[in-house]
């Protein structure tokens, strides 16, 4: 290998055997995600749903991911986390495969409730096996390598979903299937016989702190609602943007899909680097800027009309979610030391996984009642009132863990 190569993987070189391992299953995990992007298409063609009921059964798959994130973390504190892991894998990909067959209605809408439930169960059970074995200057770098593998998967899944949706869509849950499938055969073959690898701490009780819970955290549960409120704002890129591009700036759908061609670019390419330095930044000033940069993103769209100011948007709310992801992950580890961990990374991630419940729906009620120009004012007024409720509780955590206060 080349001496310039050796530096630049250096830094990703050094990490626990246990962090690639769950990269590869995060990858597959997915890259085997393209079932719920054809989900309104299928029920529509499948069972003749009219499109104004098909989001109430879509969010049936939302309430088990919501369910499932924050007990699958719960269960990390008291049971086995690899084999929870393998678990979460094997039963979305019997319940995908399941519905490959062509069921009634009534058995279809359990078993997308089951998926959901795995799908978001396996995700605070992947991030707690590839971070806790990393010393905290090394959590950032694996979650960055995370989210890399988290927006390769997607955007695997959404080439292969299309292509394999032109042979019909029942299909598609057959592939994502055998792509679960495929990821707990990997993790199954990954930790066997490996004694060697650790394994995540159960049942964190500490005197300091009663019970560790994170619902008697006033600090984590003030963040966390700081947070909610900054990832509704992030969801608009998903639900009202297109709206607004269509209306406002008249440009053709396919300038959506450039937008997050744009997302994902810069993730992939600079999510590593940005990792690798918020803790030299401070992780009070990177949670602040990410959600600045997250949130006054939008007021591009009101600064002119073209596709130069949709452009400065997506790159300036996407700075802000390249910081928010390490930095929040770095702080959620940090406050659950010597805690009931897995309960308070299955709740952050239930909040990641709750936006697409309440955000899309009320970013969309603003726009079509107000207008874009109300509804991206909205989001910079909520921008600084998360920015206020999450600086006390960043403090706290920070000087709880160190001593110090990092600004």
């Amino acid at each position: 290998m080349k001496p310039a190569t050796a530096r630049l993987l250096a830094p990703y070189r050094s990490l626990p055997r246990t962090v690639y391992i769950q990269l590869v299953a995060c990858l597959l995990n997915n890259a085997g995600g393209m079932a719920k992007l054809f989900l309104p298409l299928y029920l529509h063609e499948r069972y003749g749903i009219d499109y104004r009921w098909i989001g109430f059964l879509v969010s049936a798959y939302g309430v088990g991911a919501l369910s499932g994130a924050y007990l699958g973390g719960a269960l990390s504190d008291r049971v086995s986390a690899t084999a929870l892991a393998k678990a979460f894998m094997a039963v979305s990909a019997l319940s995908m495969l399941a519905m490959f067959l062509p069921l009634p209605l009534w058995l279809f809408l359990p078993l997308l409730v089951i998926s959901g439930f795995s799908d978001g169960a396996f995700r605070p059970v992947n991030q707690r096996l590839a971070l806790e074995p990393c010393p905290d200057a090394r959590r950032p770098v694996a979650q960055g390598m995370l989210r890399i593998a988290t927006n390769l998967g997607v955007a695997l899944s959404g080439v292969t979903g299309g292509l394999i949706a032109a042979h019909g869509y029942q299909w598609v849950y057959a592939s994502n299937g055998a792509a679960s499938l495929l990821g707990a055969l990997w993790l199954a073959l990954a930790y066997r016989g490996n004694s060697a690898l650790p394994e995540p701490r159960r049942r964190q009780d500490s005197p300091a702190h009663g019970t560790g819970s994170p619902w008697r955290d006033p600090a984590f549960l003030w963040l966390m609602a700081s947070l909610m409120i900054t990832i509704a704002i992030f969801d608009q890129m998903y639900s009202s943007v297109g709206l607004f591009l269509k209306d406002r700036y008249h440009l053709p759908p396919q300038w959506l899909g450039y937008l997050f061609t744009i997302n994902g670019a810069m993730v992939v390419l600079f999510q590593l680097p940005v990792a690798r330095r918020v803790m030299r930044w401070g992780l009070g000033a990177g949670a602040a800027a990410g959600v600045l940069f997250n949130g006054l993103g939008y007021l591009w769209l009101l600064a002119g009309q073209g596709p130069l100011f949709a452009v400065l948007m997506a790159i300036t709310v996407t700075v802000g979610e390249l910081l928010i992801s390490p930095v929040f992950s770095q702080l959620v580890m940090m406050r659950s030391e010597n805690r009931l961990r897995g309960r308070y990374l299955g709740l952050y991630t239930a909040v990641w996984s709750g936006r697409t419940i309440y955000a899309p729906a009320l970013g969309t009620f603003i726009y079509g009642s107000w207008g874009g120009s109300v509804l991206w004012s909205a989001c910079a007024i909520a921008t600084l009132t998360a920015v206020a409720l999450q600086t006390r509780p960043v403090r706290a955590i920070l000087a709880g863990h160190s001593g110090t206060v990092q600004t």
